[in-house]
This record gives C-alpha cells, structure tokens and sequence, in this order.
C-alpha cells in the first residue's frame, strides 16, 4: 500500500501496465472432442481436455474442503457451486462469448446469494450508476452527478427515504461502486478511447463479491488488461492455488477465532498480554484469505491478477509492510493520490514532497476506511483509536520513506566465476533481518490492539493490567 521510494512517481511497473491484451492467433486447430481454438481467438485461450481436467479437478477438491469446513457460511457455498457450473461453460465458449459468460454468472450469484428483492434493487441502481459515468457530457459534470448521488444515496440510508429497499441493498451497493467506481472514473479521465460497456459492467459485477462484502479494490485496467494475458491453464492453476492458499488462511482464522482467541477482558498478566496481542493479530488471516479466494476465483474466468498480500508477517520495516499487505489497497493510493501529489509538488525539494505525499495518502486512507464503514456497517469509522492508528503507523511509514529515499541504490552483485567458491552463509545478514521482522512485528500488533479498541483509555487500562506480574 505504500509509496514507491527511490523514483517517487514509481520504481516499479505499476498495476495497470504489467499485462497486455492478447493478440489475434489466427487460424484455429481441430481436435478431436472440442475445438481447441475457434477464429481470431487469441493462442492463450486454446483448450486442451487434460489441463482443463486438472484444473477442474483442483477446484473440485477445493470445493469439497469448503464444504467439510463450512467456510464462509451459505454465500460462499453458493457462489462456489456457481463458479463450478460456470467454469466449464466459460472454457468451452467462444472467446467472445467469454465476458457475457461471466457476468451472466456474477449476476446469478446476485440473485442467489440475496434473493430477488435485493438483486432487483442493486442490479437497478448499478444500471443508473454506469448509465451516467458513461454519458456523453463532459467528465466534471459526471463526476459531480455521481458524487450528488453518492451524498443522496448515503443520506437515504439512515433517514429511511428508500424504505421500501431492502436494507441489504446498501452494503451490496457500496461494496460494488464506493472504491471501484473511483477507479473506473479515473480511467475514464485518462483513456484515449471509450470503454467497452461489457467491460464496465463486468467490472463492478464480480462474482465473489457477493459473498465477500469486504472486496479488495480491483484496479479497472490491470483487471481488464489481465484478461487471458497468459495461457488460460497457467491463469487458471494460480488462481486455483492463490484460492487453496485463501481457504488455509480461512481455516485456520476460525482456529484462531473459536480456540486461541483471549479476550480483552481476560488479559491479567504478561502472558496473556502477549498471546491477545498476537491472535487479536492474526484475525486479519480473515481479510488476506477472503482477498486470496476472491481473486484466485477471477482467475479461473481468465483474469489474471497479482497476489492482494504477500507475507506481510515477514516484513523487515513499516514501508515493507504497508507495500506488503492489502496490496491492491496500496496500489490505489499510490495511483489515485501518491503519485498525484508527487507530480504537483515536483519543484519542492524530495524530502517534503514525499512526506507531504505520505501524509495525504494516510489521511486519505483513513477518511475513506471511515467512509468503506459506514457502507458496510451503517455507522462512520471515525474513532479517536482509529485516528491514532493511522495518524502513528503514518508517521512510521513517512520515517521510512525518508530513509530508504536516503539509500543509494544497491550496486547489482555480480556472479562470481567458475573457480571461485561459492559465498558462506550470511548470519549476521539473517540476525539484522530477524530483528527487523521481529521489531515489525511487535510494533504492528500493539498498534493493531489499539485499533481495535473502544477508546484509548480502555487501551491503556488493557495493557497496565497485562503488565502486571501475575
């Protein structure tokens, strides 16, 4: 989630460039019980049965841990016997079929998951929502209908002016539209040529967002630009792994949640001190699997995406870990307000321009966390804890930024020749790391103690009684 330091526009390819739509194959080869590729299909979308039977297979043993488990209650367990239907029929389709294929399921899921009262609702207001960002006036006035709407429909909520809407429709709605919308219209501003409408409505018609209202923000053209980039087998098997790996991180929350959890109250000592700061932790094994299932589950229909966490308890500092976890929440900041702010300050000195930079990012982030929880929950997020949180662990990352902007880069090592021997193992290295992931570590989980409190006194009062000896 965290700028890029080194170049402060980005050090790396950012989301949006890291997939290309794939070229035309030509002519296609017979085979003997499918076409393997129909005309002007690109070559990554050719079908082959024993791929395909693996693959389907995997997901197939995936399901069936799912079920024993009961992972993620009756949603979950529909939209994946959803996805087993229409993997199949997704695969065999024309190429450009593929899309309606999908977003025929994802709109079936709506339907399941919520029943027709709520599916109607929100399949209505989505059809008004993409009806104005995509009409034919100029972008600002747009934008500024959208926003009227935005403040119209959150006001409408809590005073009851939709009485007759299921109040399900809100949390669907705001799932679907408060983040992904953003960057819809973002790419709008900046596209130089109109946006096919099966793109836009795929888009916010993911399928495994119906069962996962906490949705990781999809970046529209990484998204659409992933889109059989690769050999479909090969974006099929990673999702199928990104997906196992998410129900692993399910199963062992609910260890976490039902087993080892200690409870606030209860903490009486150092020992438990250190055991509820730690599970109270790793309950955010919820959200990275939830992400890991969602999209590992876009990647069976061909759409290829990068990892949403990737070992962020191993991070060595705090720019590493917000670079390392909610991944797709850090690309959207540095895209939509990093990168931004960064241009704008140019002819300031780097130092300010970074921590400037950073200091809106956070700012940002914990506006629209308070504004995800008034969607998702009915209520505003705005706490002292919460504030405190950010505002610390912001700080943090800004020292961060200022030092590794400080860094010269790393010299690339070079290989060393046939007759030299290999180099001995580096334990001080490894001492250096462990201390800075142990460090990492320690300082995440009290600041994610006091997020999670009512107040900072209670806070306070939590760790005085887990200081005490027992």
């Amino acid at each position: 989630m965290g700028p890029n330091v080194g170049n402060p526009i980005t050090s790396r390819t950012t989301p949006h460039q890291r997939y290309v739509v794939p070229e035309g194959a030509g002519a296609p080869r017979p085979s003997g019980w499918i076409e393997t590729l129909y005309a002007d299909e690109p070559a990554n979308c050719r079908r082959a049965l024993v791929p395909f039977l693996r693959n389907f297979l995997f997901f197939g043993l995936v399901f069936a841990v799912c079920r024993l488990y009961q992972t993620e209650g009756r949603a979950f367990q529909v939209l994946l016997q959803i996805a087993g239907v229409a993997f199949p029929i997704h695969y065999l389709a024309p190429y450009r079929w593929k899309k309606a294929v999908f977003l025929a399921a994802s709109i079936a899921g709506l339907f399941l998951v919520f029943g027709t009262d709520v599916g109607a609702v929100v399949t209505a207001l989505s059809a008004v929502l993409i009806g104005i960002s995509r009409l034919p006036i100029s972008w600002n006035l747009r934008a500024g209908i959208l926003a009227v709407i935005s403040v119209f429909l959150s006001c409408g909520q809590p005073a009851a002016l939709f009485a007759y809407a299921p109040s399900t429709v809100w949390p669907v709605v705001g799932s679907m539209f408060m983040f992904r919308m953003l960057i819809y219209m973002y790419e709008l501003k900046h596209a130089k040529k109109p946006e096919k409408l099966i793109d836009a409505v795929g888009y916010f018609f993911l399928l495994p967002n119906y069962c996962f209202m906490l949705f990781p923000v999809v970046d529209f053209r990484t998204w659409q630009r992933g889109y059989f980039a690769s050999d479909v087998h090969d974006v099929q098997r990673r999702g199928l792994d990104m997906t196992f790996r998410g129900v692993v991180q399910l199963i062992l929350y609910r260890i976490i949640d039902q087993e080892l959890l200690i409870p606030a109250t209860d903490v009486s000592g150092p020992l438990s001190l250190l055991g509820f700061l730690v599970f109270n932790y790793l309950v955010y094994l919820q959200v990275s699997g939830q992400f890991h299932v969602a999209c590992g589950m876009l990647h069976m229909f061909g759409y290829q995406l990068p990892d949403t966490h990737h070992r962020y308890l191993l991070a060595t500092g705090f720019t590493d870990y917000w670079r390392r976890i909610n991944i797709y929440w850090k690309d959207f900041m540095v895209r939509l307000v990093f990168n931004p702010v960064v241009f704008r300050l140019k002819h300031w000195p780097q130092p300010a321009a970074l921590a400037a930079a950073t200091a809106v990012v956070f700012f940002v982030t914990w506006l629209l966390h308070g504004y995800q929880s008034f969607w998702l929950r009915g209520t505003w997020g705005f706490t002292t804890p919460d504030a405190v949180f950010w505002t610390v662990l912001g700080g943090l990352v800004m020292v961060n930024v200022q030092i590794d902007a400080r860094k010269k880069p790393a010299r690339a090592k070079l290989r060393p020749r046939a007759d030299e021997p290999p180099p001995g193992f580096d334990f001080k290295a490894l001492a250096v790391r462990s201390v800075k992931i142990a460090a990492t570590f320690a300082t995440i989980t009290l600041l994610w103690s006091l997020w999670n409190s009512p107040s900072v006194s209670a806070w306070f009062e939590l760790l005085g009684r887990g200081l005490q000896a027992s």
